[in-house]
């Protein structure tokens, strides 16, 4: 467990990430593998845990710090609330790998270069080959026999994408990632993960993703084999050859579906790739971190993913003197937080009420805490109302 101080200004940019870095991870021997040893395949290290505890800082200092030791690191967001543009202060929008110059950074052989993949994007245009392999034209109703049936395939098929599990669009776009480890050039890879729901169902996607391909190629064998089907198939792209474009997408999504593979492969192999639980000490924080840690240990006997480090941090010093330092810099925050939303909903202009709860000195838990802020709330509504 690695404690990181409480800061009081805000960590922005390459060399206030590096200066982190430096403090918390560079000589700290839990880290050596990833900082220091040179050997062997590319490292993969999944920075997660409940949202708001500094993954994107933990992950971004981490990344510096590893490039600052002579590694070549890639440090990739699939969080849709993409923050990393943030932590640098710059713009790394596009879907691009955008190399970072490594201000305030002793020279060293060491790259960063950073990808912020639009998981909602990449799934859409997963779907897209979807649709250009079996068509648009499944969901005509008066069919009968074997068209009747493949068509009520395809309409089912249709809904199983509607209703994919959470961390699915994540785990697509992570394909850009494997595509990183293949081509090589980058000994480390850090991921920058979305809040730990969708990253724990992310870890076991793959596999679903890869049966589900598996599914859609044998449905479009049988829609391509039906002269009928594929008749209707074509009437309804108003009689555009879609051999071709099936071909495609057929050679894309087997290629996609090696990726998955590849992935699968990735996440099980514990000298590899490893989880970076980053938590804050709240009680609410560690409770999640503990339970995705029981996760990752017990509950996926095979997903193996070996989790050697937990970040915890904001930690006060022992002797208090930051307390004061700590609570104005929260006061300010809070603010400055309440006077921009106050000035947002102005702007929106719509009959919107804003409610202020106060700062309760326990974690509000069972009937009687939630019973106490349930009072604070209607007693702001009387408030409000006056």
């Amino acid at each position: 467990v690695t404690e990181v101080p409480f800061f009081d200004v805000e960590l922005v940019g390459t060399p206030a990430l590096a200066y982190l870095g430096q403090s918390s991870f560079a000589n700290n021997p839990n880290f050596d593998n990833l900082i220091h040893d040179s050997e062997g395949e590319p490292k993969f290290v999944i920075c997660g845990g409940k949202g708001g505890v500094g993954k994107t800082t933990t992950s971004s200092s981490l990344a510096v710090t590893m490039a600052a030791a002579g590694r070549n690191v890639a440090l990739v967001s699939t969080d849709p609330a993409h923050s990393l543009g943030d932590a640098f202060d710059l713009d790394f929008r596009g879907g691009e790998l955008v190399d970072v110059p490594l201000i305030g950074v002793p020279p060293s052989d060491g790259s960063l270069s950073v990808l912020e993949v639009d998981p909602s994007k990449s799934l859409g245009e997963f779907k897209g080959l979807i649709d250009n392999l079996i068509g648009s034209g499944g969901s005509s109703s008066s069919s009968s026999g074997t068209a009747g049936d493949l068509s009520n395939t395809l309409r089912e098929l249709g809904e199983v994408f509607d209703t994919l599990p959470a961390g699915t669009d994540e785990v697509v776009a992570l394909a850009k990632v494997v595509n990183l480890v293949k081509k090589g050039g980058f000994d480390r890879i850090v991921l920058d993960t979305a809040p730990t729901g969708h990253t724990l169902r992310m870890l076991s996607t793959p596999g679903f993703i890869s049966e589900l391909i598996d599914k859609v190629l044998a449905i479009a064998q049988k829609v391509n084999s039906n002269a009928m089907v594929k008749m209707m198939i074509t009437r309804a792209a108003n009689g555009e050859d879609l051999d071709e474009k099936a071909e495609a997408a057929s050679r894309a999504l087997r290629s996609f579906q090696f990726q998955m593979y590849d992935l699968e492969d990735l996440f099980a192999n514990a000298e590899q790739t490893e989880f970076l639980i980053v938590t804050v000490p709240t009680e609410l924080a560690v409770r999640e971190s503990v339970r995705l840690l029981n996760d990752l240990t017990f509950e996926a006997p095979d997903m193996p993913i070996k989790v050697r480090n937990v970040v915890v941090n904001q930690v006060l010093k022992d002797d208090g003197s930051d307390v004061s330092t700590f609570l104005n810099r929260v006061a300010v925050g809070q603010q400055s937080s309440i006077r921009d939303l106050r000035d947002e909903v102005d702007r929106v202009g719509k009959s919107i009420e804003i409610t202020e709860v106060p700062y309760l000195d326990t974690e509000p838990r069972g009937v009687f805490g939630l019973k106490v802020l349930s009072a604070e709330l209607l007693k702001e509504d009387e408030i409000v109302a006056n």
